[in-house]
């Protein structure tokens, strides 16, 4: 599981902060326990407070847990899973599945105890922790991990003046199930929303290779939560420099083995060679050799010193390794069109990479491949026509991708936002709820196949000879569900249709008979005309009225043909006019990414095209488009 930079704790999403503060509410008011505390296992291994809820009154268990050195405040830690004296502590216990002085009932994950310092230790002392449990009568305690397709996301421990019995024990596991699904839903749903705005900052990056490579390390560290990533490129078909790297604010163990090896990262000595055999078991090597030549897909390693070799030497390597916590690292070569141009290695506190974690790391290295290849060719392109040419052909695959994740993330966000009103559902409700784990479940592997389209987002899109009304005809489908005609053009057409608000819009075609042909990529047209359509549409639905959205073509010249697409919506301020095709620039904001039209004016310019808007606030806008004819 893909888990938040330690760096980011106090910042985990209010959509998960929500869902698990409901569930350990419902555990103390369902089960009339004492208390509840919902933790969530980061990238650190460590346990972090995300949720909890008391039936003691608030300054007074303030009090108690002040006076014991005991901070239960959320985005804290608990506990750490690798740190020797916590390995008997109840929660870790029950997350490692080590038995310890505990006992599971049998066919059960739970842990109980009748000691609140079992829960507590080494927090503090046990005499404390017993003095604690007298003053508020607890009698007994329990642990019960997160657990999801058979991986630990954290655990919900709780105590009451009472026991817990089978039903209690089943009960809690039973919401445990719902609270893990919450945690691994949001965080593949934060993992992918990261993976989303590298693919768009490529874009804007395009002219410069160490910046797009530069980006990419930084998503993975920051964003991602690994402990240390870092890109190596592939040059004259043997030599791995490095290229970029980000740790994960370690700035001084860095600086201590570079001063030891006498060499910085990113100098010209931190360079591999494959075909030199001083090299040959470098972890970097050894990926991109591969297996009679062909290269893994990824290679992992449970010792730093395979990444490092020979430049760094075992003792410092494993030094360097128990300073950052490092269990395992990786290197995930990328490819252009099946040849190696790199590798991405990264570093995790975990002591596995998962198959989600594998997948989304050969995405993150593909997209570096993707950067490369963009910059290079930027720099090859000598006309702007050219430019926009190469740039709207390489961005429509990953655009397109990205469009079918963001179905997906609309889904599970859904989802997620209904366990908000967790509180507000019945037990039959509830019940229903944790049953539909699995399709979410689903959803995210569904999600994994997005992204296996993504492993070679330049993936060629050829030139046809294209109908330009076929292209305006099939935009309008995917915009409008509802609406259905055959594939004839027909002029001054007029269609009803209901926008959700319920108010009636006015869809016109005026699509001229027997225009010649234009040569390009017919899905890329369709995806330029759409974008235009959808932002039309979304301003007609703003002003919440009746409104209309016209689409006409014809004949504007000999060799050009002329699309227009205008709409009655809330218009686009005078002020605003200059920047609507600046990447990153929406007027909707905080939902937009701003890249469609972005995109959408540089593949028209790479036809040879031209665009431009009119719009007034209050009047809607008119999107003019002229293409040259093949």
């Amino acid at each position: 599981m893909i888990h938040l930079n330690r760096k980011h704790h106090a910042r985990v999403s209010p959509r998960l902060q929500t869902v698990l503060q409901q569930i350990v509410d419902d555990v103390v008011n369902r089960l009339g326990c004492l208390g509840a505390l919902a933790t969530t296992l980061e990238n650190d291994m460590g346990l972090y407070v995300r949720a909890s809820a008391f039936t003691v009154p608030n300054g007074r268990l303030q009090q108690v847990f002040a006076q014991s050195h005991v901070n239960l405040e959320p985005g804290q830690a608990l506990m750490y899973l690798n740190n020797a004296r916590h390995r008997y502590n109840l929660g870790v216990s029950a997350v490692n599945g080590v038995n310890a002085s505990f006992s599971a009932e049998p066919g059960h994950q739970h842990l109980l105890s009748e000691r609140l310092y079992d829960l507590l230790r080494p927090l503090t002392d046990r005499a404390t922790a017993d003095e604690i449990q007298r003053e508020l009568n607890i009698h007994q305690v329990i642990a019960v991990p997160l657990v999801v397709q058979k991986e630990v996301v954290g655990a919900i421990m709780a105590l009451t003046q009472d026991s817990f019995t089978n039903r209690d024990a089943e009960f809690l596991e039973a919401f445990g199930n719902l609270a893990a699904a919450a945690i691994q839903n949001n965080y593949r749903l934060t993992a992918m929303e990261a993976l989303e705005r590298v693919i768009l900052g490529l874009q804007a990056r395009m002219t410069d290779e160490t910046r797009v490579l530069q980006t990419v390390v930084d998503a993975v560290v920051q964003e991602l939560g690994y402990e240390g990533a870092m890109v190596a490129t592939l040059e004259n078909g043997s030599a791995l420099p490095v290229r970029a790297y980000a740790l994960d604010d370690t700035p001084q163990i860095l600086a201590h083995l570079e001063k030891k090896a006498g060499m910085s990262l990113l100098s010209p000595k931190s360079v591999v060679y494959l075909d030199q055999p001083r090299y040959k078991n470098n972890l970097s090597v050894r990926a991109v050799k591969g297996i009679d030549g062909r290269p893994q897909k990824f290679l992992t390693s449970d010792h730093l010193h395979d990444l490092l070799r020979p430049f760094i030497n075992k003792p410092l390597a494993d030094f360097a390794q128990r300073m950052l916590g490092i269990r395992q690292v990786i290197a995930v070569p990328f490819f252009i069109e099946d040849e190696v141009v790199g590798n991405l290695f990264v570093a995790s506190r975990r002591d596995h990479f998962t198959a989600w974690e594998t997948t989304l790391l050969t995405t993150f290295g593909q997209q570096a491949a993707a950067g490369i290849r963009n910059a290079r060719l930027y720099r090859e392109a000598e006309e702007q026509r050219q430019i926009a040419a190469l740039f709207g052909r390489m961005a429509f695959s990953s655009t397109a991708a990205v469009h079918g994740l963001g179905n997906d993330l609309s889904i599970i966000s859904t989802y997620l936002q209904m366990l908000q009103n967790l509180e507000t559902f019945s037990a039959s409700q509830k019940q229903e709820m944790a049953a539909t784990n699995a399709r979410m479940i689903e959803r995210i592997d569904k999600s994994l196949r997005l992204l296996d389209n993504l492993h070679e987002p330049w993936h060629h899109t050829p030139d046809k000879v294209v109908q330009v009304n076929d292209c305006l005809i099939r935009a309008v489908r995917e915009q409008f569900s509802e609406w259905r005609r055959g594939e004839t053009a027909v002029a001054d057409t007029e269609y009803p249709l209901t926008m959700p608000n319920n108010q009636p819009l006015t869809l016109s075609l005026n699509l001229a008979n027997d225009l010649p042909p234009i040569h390009t990529a017919p899905d890329m047209l369709t995806e330029a005309v759409r974008v235009i359509i959808k932002n039309g549409y979304e301003a007609v639905l703003a002003q919440n009225q009746p409104g209309s959205l016209h689409v006409a073509s014809r004949l504007q010249a000999p060799n050009r043909l002329q699309i227009l697409i205008r709409d009655s919506g809330v218009g686009i301020r005078s002020e605003d006019l200059p920047h609507i095709f600046e990447m990153g620039w929406s007027t909707k904001e905080g939902s937009g990414m701003g890249f469609g039209l972005f995109w959408t004016r540089d593949f028209i310019h790479g036809l040879g095209g031209s665009i431009y808007v009119d719009s007034k606030p209050g009047h809607g806008t008119t999107f003019d488009i002229s293409l040259p004819i093949s």
